[in-house]
């Protein structure tokens, strides 16, 4: 049974890296915001979330060892996007996200026993 669970949370894992991934780094041009106001914010701290959550049910030990690099790594990489940029502010988001989903795997399972 654990070794199921394992397999099906890296699997998840995996697929939400990639759609992060993809998310954050989609090439687009200058034009009308899609998302203002600081919505952006918003959605790279959800997007770290999740991750978070689904790195500490498949790898608890190195959980942010696969996470950490994910973020900083997606931030910088923007830089040489078009139509993307380096933002400090996403940066923290990401990191934040990344906490806010450990938090809350590790609440729920106490919370669950």
């Amino acid at each position: 049974m654990y070794k199921r669970r394992g397999v099906r949370a890296w699997t998840f894992l995996v697929c939400w890296t990639a759609l992060t991934c993809f998310t954050l780094t989609f090439p687009f041009r200058r034009g009308p915001q899609l998302v203002e106001g600081g919505y952006d914010k918003v959605i790279h701290t959800s997007l770290f979330t999740v991750m978070g959550i689904a790195a500490q049910a498949a790898a608890p030990w190195i959980s942010l060892l696969v996470t950490g690099p994910v973020a900083v790594g997606l931030e910088f990489l923007q830089r040489r996007i078009p139509g993307r940029q380096f933002d400090m502010v996403d940066l923290l988001a990401n990191i934040s996200g990344i906490f806010l989903g450990l938090a809350a795997f590790e609440l729920s399972t106490r919370l669950a026993k």
